[in-house]
């Protein structure tokens, strides 16, 4: 596990952890990330994800990206991950989201 104050560069973007604390009782973690993305659009939902499991050596499945910050003027984003211990408490916890979760709640 990196240092706090430890940038790591994942893919395209810098990461740095700025906070990481456990929730034994909900079977997670939660992760603070600051994420420099220079001349670059804030990265999608997915491009984090896939970073911070490849940064935290975690599986992509047992992740989730709650808040996505972006800095106004700056090149930079402060990330809220959630990172579980399996997959059924994180399908119990988080909501689903999207377009498709949209559309099927409106055709019931």
């Amino acid at each position: 596990m990196p240092q706090s104050n430890e940038r790591q560069n994942i893919g395209k973007n810098t990461m740095r952890i700025l906070k990481e604390k456990a929730m034994p009782l909900l079977a997670r973690k939660r992760v603070n990330f600051e994420i420099d993305h220079v001349e670059k659009a804030t990265p999608s939902r997915a491009d984090l994800k896939s970073q911070v499991s490849q940064q935290l050596n975690v599986k992509p499945e047992l992740v989730s990206i709650r808040h996505i910050y972006p800095k106004f003027g700056q090149h930079t984003s402060k990330v809220v991950a959630h990172i579980y211990e399996d997959e059924k408490t994180l399908k119990f916890l988080e909501t689903p989201k999207g377009k498709k979760v949209a559309a099927s709640a409106a055709a019931k």
